[in-house]
């Protein structure tokens, strides 16, 4: 005998609530997959004027510094999100523009805000030069190659990235 349970996500819960905010809903940790599995109610929700305002006041605001920071020190310093990260890059070319962008933004960050961890990485990447320049033909990936060469500030770790560079 099969058993039918209908299940409802934490979200559609949340969405009953009148006074649901979107700072509740972006905490939950299903919040992505139900964008993913298209969830009417959450669509619907997503889609109110005031909401789209507030989802776009986050896209044009930067972060306080605290939350910056503690962003940079996980990814920085988690070889797991460092690799997906940098999986980005084993992609066949053409890389989409978009996404190009905000990895070779992302990766800038960490590159001035977490170097050794960050360039140690790329060390030990094998062929990471190899990977960027198949995608040489993405401006985002050009504009990353560039950055490693010239946003570290520090003389020694500039002669780091150098290094890297000149291994490959």
């Amino acid at each position: 005998m099969f058993w039918k349970f209908a299940t409802t996500s934490n979200i559609d819960t949340l969405l009953e609530k009148e006074d649901i905010t979107l700072q509740e809903l972006m905490d939950d940790d299903d919040v992505l997959q139900e964008c993913k599995g298209q969830n009417t109610k959450l669509v619907d929700f997503l889609s109110k004027v005031e909401v789209m305002e507030e989802l776009v006041s986050y896209i044009i605001t930067e972060p306080s510094e605290d939350t910056d920071d503690a962003m940079n020190d996980v990814l920085g310093d988690t070889e797991s999100l460092r690799e997906k990260l940098f999986s980005f890059l084993d992609h066949e070319p053409i890389l989409n523009p978009l996404l190009a962008s905000f990895f070779s933004k992302v990766v800038g960050i960490l590159l001035s805000r977490k170097p050794e961890p960050t360039l140690d990485y790329i060390k030990s990447r094998p062929d990471f030069l190899g990977s960027v320049l198949k995608h040489l033909g993405t401006s985002a990936i050009m504009d990353l190659l560039l950055r490693l060469v010239t946003c570290v500030e520090a003389a020694d770790l500039r002669a780091q990235v150098l290094s890297v560079i000149s291994c490959f």
